[in-house]
């Protein structure tokens, strides 16, 4: 099987990966130096409380759905072109993630609970299903398979928080919160590898993975449909249409996830603010970047340092785990629970900026990042060009996906 290779990049694409490797390490953060599983807003206080706010509501639930959204849109440029070179995209797409699902069994039980990777994998061989589907029609089920679900339960949920109001009120759970900071600050490596599989298997098991799989494949879908529509290839063609999902999705998306700040933390107010509000938000970040990155050479000089950490998302996205929870776990310096939501935002934004230009300085030798390296020796089953050579330009790279 031979290698397949790109002559023009959607940089756009890879600054969208940037972008969200930035915003996952901001939600991602709290649960790596705090019990996030078990907090709500009422944990914290002062600087604290308004930075947790404004994570919740700019970040939470926003960058895992366009990290989805983006991981579709690249399965059909990675089709195109596979088909292009006359390679199986089945049997090639299943060998991808079958190392997906590895390195994310990896991720999740020997590394940290909150993994990704997992969901990606299975719902990607959901995507051999539906490839060869029209852009139009991947787009009405994306719409048909997200809204209908969760139009009933956010209903249900709504419904339910305005009649049994104290009953769905949300809660900081004090018990399991104080279980967490012992097993990870103090405990044993035995302790916490049981506890992450039990925080594992209470986001991930029974029913849950119904709802995870509502929740992410939807999101590939469009991001396939979007691909297949060019509707972020050829911007000038469908800018009308791009301006206007950006207002709608940010009004809308804006006003959902500030709900539960001024109608209360309940079951239905929480559930509109993540399922819906997280979304609709990721959808006006992504249009609304496309559309400025387009039109303005300076705001393309501004966000250049996201391409390189875009173009190592796995790489980045596994090291972020990796160094942080070594920093916060009892294996490692055992900080967990010792600093408040402002400095770990903090450390999280630097921690990128690090990523950044340790990914730019990386990409000037190499093709491509190590993670990204080995899952294409493992999709190709043989030794890839790694290094950079004088006859290849760096930006003709193909992005791994």
């Amino acid at each position: 099987m031979h290698s397949v290779s790109r002559s023009e990049r959607l940089t756009v694409i890879d600054l969208l990966r940037g972008v969200a490797i930035l915003g996952i390490l901001l939600v991602n953060m709290i649960d790596f130096h705090a019990p996030f599983l078990y907090l709500q807003a009422d944990y914290w206080s002062g600087a604290d409380y308004i930075t947790y706010a404004l994570v919740d509501v700019l970040a939470q639930g926003s960058f895992y759905p366009m990290f989805a959204f983006l991981f579709g849109f690249g399965a059909i440029l990675l089709m195109e072109r596979t088909i292009k070179k006359g390679i199986s995209f089945p049997l090639f797409f299943s060998r991808r993630m079958a190392f997906l699902l590895l390195v994310g069994i990896i991720h999740a039980f020997v590394i940290w609970h909150g993994d990704i990777l997992i969901s990606y994998a299975i719902c990607g061989w959901f995507i051999l299903l539906v490839y060869k589907l029209s852009g139009k029609a991947l787009l009405k089920m994306a719409v048909l398979l997200y809204t209908i679900p969760y139009g009933l339960l956010g209903s249900l949920t709504i419904l339910s928080s305005v009649m049994f109001p104290d009953e769905m009120a949300v809660e900081t759970d004090w018990a399991k919160a104080r279980e967490a900071v012992q097993v990870y600050g103090s405990g044993s490596v035995s302790d916490i590898f049981s506890f992450r599989f039990e925080e594992w298997m209470a986001v991930n098991g029974s029913l849950n993975v119904i709802f995870l799989f509502l929740s992410i494949f939807p999101c590939i879908l469009a991001g396939m449909s979007f691909a297949k529509l060019g509707w972020l290839k050829d911007i000038s063609s469908h800018r009308r249409k791009l301006r206007w999902m950006f207002g709608l999705s940010a009004v809308v998306g804006i006003g959902l996830k500030i709900y539960p700040y001024y109608d209360g933390f309940t079951v239905g107010s929480l559930f509109m603010q993540d399922s819906f509000g997280g979304p609709l938000l990721a959808l006006a970040y992504m249009t609304g970047i496309t559309l400025t990155y387009e039109r303005f050479s300076s705001f393309r000089k501004l966000t250049m340092p996201f391409i390189p950490l875009g173009r190592m998302s796995m790489t980045n996205y596994l090291t972020q785990s990796i160094f942080w929870t070594f920093i916060f776990y009892s294996y490692g310096l055992g900080l967990y629970n010792q600093i408040g939501m402002l400095i770990g935002t903090i450390l999280a934004i630097l921690f990128v900026a690090v990523q950044a230009v340790f990914s730019a300085y990386w990409l000037k030798s190499y093709e491509m990042g190590p993670v990204e390296y080995v899952w294409r020796v493992a999709t190709y089953g043989k030794k890839q060009s790694f290094r950079l050579t004088k006859e290849k330009e760096q930006g003709e790279r193909w992005k791994e996906l």
